[in-house]
């Protein structure tokens, strides 16, 4: 930044007070990159080559085409304080638009003048444009608070001031922007690097989990067939099928933890919702890590309050939850030890505790347990195996249930698992349209449509092809053709609003039908209302967006 010992007062200019300037300013600017201190410097030497009262800088956002004060003198905290201009808005945006430097003897008089400075009213004031020959950069306004028109010197001294720093002021902002990316760039590589790490791992875990079971798929078959081993018992041949198939099954639910990751991630995986006892959920998974624990001598218990809760979910993703939850907290509790699960429902949401005594989570690691890929031990000194999918995947299957999923865990004391669902699913939202419809003209058009106003749109030709994906695919919003080929839209509806993991999606009935009384029909069948065919596609559109945005 120029010192104040080289700038000098006005007194000093000479007839030609450009040149001059230009000689003492052409170092002022190119010392710093720092946006800041250029304008900061830029306001220094206008305060002490012209007299004012106030000055503000502002920078034009390109993107908006808003003028934004980001620098005042001599009141540097005023900033919050200043008017926010757009290009073409006030004195300012005008200046700015028409690159047009306006000296306004009483600003308080022009027509477009709008206040700069919440805190006070200028009268005279100067606006010149900050412009570099590629691009516009903002604006310096320097002001007084009296009737005092800036002169014609003033104004030749603001523009060459200006015109140096608004290339200074364009280095400075380009500059940061650039380190910005730079930074972003940095951030990008490390996650890409981290990522890369991740899967190197996992894939070096990966390949020990499947050569394990694939070794003795391939050994204890080859003693079968070959008979390597000599003449085996019966025992030992029944021991040796069941390793193949303990193997199999074990190979089978690896490769299946995997598709599934990639379905979720994918957006491809379907829910399958129905009632059922939260109790004999958590019995039947109880029944088959059982045996995991009895081989470490792990005392396994549980408790449902109250025993007859009922949940709508995918019941076999739930138990998958609940089993990859209690197989971990079995495989890191050391022999002896205790797993508790606790099912409460507080305020209409089911809350499941997993709780173990076992190794605990190290504090610095805590961050990164959901992670896909992600082990608290490396393959290469692991005492526990597994791929490291089964968290990652146990938290997208709750999220995928509207749910919630935390942990508190104290090293060398042990974990709790908390998970919380909704008894009942809430709305999707991602605005899903199931339309069953026979005519597949119709269907075409109503899937454009809908698709093209950014809608997800699933379609069946009938009835119980309908029925099915709705139990499935849990739609928003069914459009129901009420005259189907089979079973028709009124009796489906009818089984739609029957069933509890389907009831309180809305139908709206989507028929030629013009009879008196068959949207009373359609209303008594369980419809939400009713469009009429053939349909107007605005007036469609609109119908539509109505029924999704009703509760």
């Amino acid at each position: 930044m120029m010192s104040k010992k080289l700038i000098y007062n006005v007194a000093h200019v000479t007839a030609d007070p450009e040149i001059q300037l230009l000689n003492r300013l052409g170092g002022l600017f190119t010392a710093s990159l720092s946006l800041s201190e250029n304008i900061e410097a830029m306001l220094s030497a206008t305060s002490q080559m012209v007299q004012f009262d106030a000055a503000t800088v502002f920078l034009l956002n390109e993107g908006s085409r808003e003028l934004t004060a980001c620098a005042t003198y001599p009141h540097k905290d005023e900033v919050p304080h200043i008017a926010h201009f757009v290009l073409g808005d006030g004195i300012l945006g005008y200046a700015v638009e028409q690159l047009e430097t306006l000296n306004i003897a009483d600003a308080t008089l022009d027509p477009r003048f709008k206040i700069l400075d919440q805190s006070r009213s200028p009268r005279s004031l100067m606006v010149q444009p900050l412009a570099t020959p590629q691009r516009v950069v903002g604006a310096m306004t320097i002001s007084r608070q009296r009737v005092d028109p800036f002169t014609e010197l003033d104004v030749a001294i603001l523009k060459v001031i200006t015109n140096q720093a608004a290339i200074a002021i364009d280095n400075g902002r380009l500059y940061e922007q650039l380190q910005a990316h730079l930074s972003e760039l940095e951030t990008a590589n490390a996650q890409i690097a981290e990522v890369s790490r991740l899967k190197s791992e996992f894939l070096a875990n990966m390949s020990h989990e499947l050569r394990t079971p694939l070794n003795a798929i391939l050994g204890f078959s080859e003693l079968l067939r070959d008979d390597i081993a000599g003449k085996f018992t019966e025992k030992q041949r029944q021991d040796s099928l069941a390793n193949i198939h303990n193997s199999g099954r074990h190979l089978l639910s690896l490769i299946n933890d995997v598709l599934d990751l990639t379905k979720i991630e994918a957006g491809r995986m379907d829910l399958v919702y129905e009632e059922f006892g939260v109790d004999s959920g958590v019995r039947e998974v109880l029944n088959v890590v059982r045996s995991l624990a009895v081989k470490k001598d792990i005392e396994i218990s549980s408790s449902v309050e109250p025993s007859d809760v009922l949940l709508i979910a995918d019941k076999n993703k739930f138990k998958q939850i609940l089993y990859n939850l209690l197989s971990n907290a079995i495989k890191f509790t050391p022999p002896t030890g205790k797993v508790v699960l606790e099912a409460t429902v507080p305020d209409k949401v089911l809350t499941l505790a997993i709780k173990d005594s076992g190794i605990g989570i190290p504090k610095e690691l805590q961050h990164k347990i959901f992670g896909a890929f992600y082990q608290v031990q490396s393959a290469s000194n692991r005492e526990y195996p597994g791929t490291g999918l089964g968290l990652a995947l146990t938290k997208k299957l709750v999220e995928l249930h509207g749910g919630t999923i935390d942990f508190d865990s104290v090293q060398g004391e042990g974990t709790t698992f908390t998970v919380r669902l909704p008894l009942r699913p809430g709305p999707s939202k991602h605005n899903r349209v199931l339309v069953v419809e026979d005519n597949p003209s119709n269907l075409d058009l109503a899937r454009m449509v809908l698709e093209g106003n950014g809608l997800t749109v699933d379609t069946a030709a009938t009835g119980l092809e309908g029925l099915e994906k709705a139990r499935h695919l849990r739609p928003d919003l069914i459009l129901m053709d009420m005259q189907l080929p089979g079973v028709d839209g009124l009796a489906v509806t009818r089984q739609l609003k029957a069933d509890p993991a389907t009831a309180d999606i809305k139908v709206v009935a989507l028929t030629a039908n013009a009879l008196k009384g068959s949207e009373e029909e359609a209303i008594a069948a369980g419809c939400s209302g009713y469009i009429a065919k053939p349909i107007e596609l605005k007036k469609f559109m609109l119908q539509v967006t109505n029924f999704l945005e009703k509760e």
